[in-house]
């Protein structure tokens, strides 16, 4: 029996995400921001990119389900936000970001909430296809002008088939992903999937994609040559554990330091470092689906192995929240085992001195 290949699939994302990511990156140094609920920041571009990449994704696929980030409450509370978000879909429908688009996006402010509620409200789980997104995955340096993503991704039956990422502010010739490393001259890079088909990398344009190329798998590196990819300022992991194994390897930490848990993959996946933890600060802390959905698949087709803190596979099928596992470890597969466990013998260090 043929295989499924998720050829259409991964062109209608590839789409998707070049829109977005095209749109953010126009709009990057003067579009305006509100908090949700939670404190968390999130700009007009987060919704209207939401409801323009389910309108793209329900047109192709119209039995599909969808899982974003933002849900439309805020917009729905403050006419104001509501107007500016729709004005954002209406200049960038009138402008064309993309020749012969696949969709026109929403008809009415209406339209629009609802399309950004059939992500905020889906629940997820293991049952048939459902598309994960996250809009603008960094939204508090992507308001700084700085590092943020793109990320898309289809679940079928609760597994990664297709993980597509828009990298806005990097190029291919970048050999270190920074804050203030960016690319001002270009749309940036598209990072893409399929599963056991391997990973490309192309050039972002609003002509299209363009310079194909298959990504190799990551080069081998020694375990004491240890770059982790994290963020001190992050308050829902914790670090001390982790400084402690970075001292242990004699390294610093983090090596190479990022806001956005999307671009911390891609500095895995482009072999700028070689590990990633996520150390839950609190039990009751959440991992978001839509943070790691997708480029989980891209590091994994390069090379890279992920597991939670008590080895096992990440469920992406759980949920909302990666409430099955215990926060994570990517990293090469041939390293992973040995940092593995230096984790949890750093882990099993620092709590045992914060219970004397």
């Amino acid at each position: 029996m043929a295989v499924y290949n998720y050829e259409r699939e991964r062109q209608v994302a590839e789409r998707a995400v070049l829109w977005a990511s095209i749109l953010t990156k126009q709009v990057q140094s003067s579009v305006r921001h509100t908090f949700k609920s939670d404190s968390s920041v999130v700009t007009i571009a987060d919704f209207a990119v939401q409801a323009m990449i389910i309108a793209m994704l329900r047109d192709a696929f119209p039995g599909d389900r969808f899982l974003g980030e933002e849900d439309s409450g805020p917009l729905r509370a403050n006419e104001g936000l509501c107007q500016a978000v729709w004005g954002l879909l209406k200049v960038a429908s009138k402008d064309g970001i993309l020749p012969n688009s696949q969709s026109n996006g929403p008809t009415s402010i209406e339209e629009m909430l609802e399309l950004i509620d059939l992500g905020g409200q889906e629940e997820g789980g293991s049952d048939g296809r459902i598309w994960v997104m996250d809009p603008i995955d960094g939204t508090a340096t992507f308001l700084k002008g700085q590092q943020y993503a793109v990320s898309l991704t289809l679940l079928d039956h609760g597994e990664e088939a297709v993980g597509v990422l828009g990298c806005p502010n990097i190029s291919s010739d970048m050999t270190q992903i920074s804050e203030e490393n960016i690319n001002d001259d270009d749309f940036g890079v598209m990072l893409t999937a399929v599963r056991n088909q391997g990973a490309t990398m192309q050039t972002m344009s609003p002509t299209g994609l363009e310079n194909l190329c298959l990504l190799k798998p990551i080069a081998s590196n020694k375990p004491s040559k240890v770059r982790i990819v994290d963020c001190a300022d992050c308050k829902v992991t914790r670090h001390d554990a982790t400084r402690r194994l970075a001292n242990n390897y004699n390294t610093r930490f983090p090596h190479t330091e990022l806001w956005s848990a999307h671009m911390r993959y891609a500095a895995l996946i482009l072999g700028m470092a070689n590990v990633l933890f996520w150390v839950p600060a609190e039990a009751e802390s959440k991992v978001h689906i839509w943070d790691h959905a997708g480029s989980q698949l891209i590091f994994r087709e390069v090379g890279g192995k992920i597991t939670d803190l008590d080895g096992k596979p990440v469920d992406l099928g759980a949920g909302r929240d990666l409430n099955r596992n215990r926060g994570l470890v990517a990293a090469r597969a041939d390293i992973h085992q040995d940092l593995f466990l230096a984790m949890r013998n750093a882990l099993a260090h620092c709590d045992r001195n914060d219970s004397d």
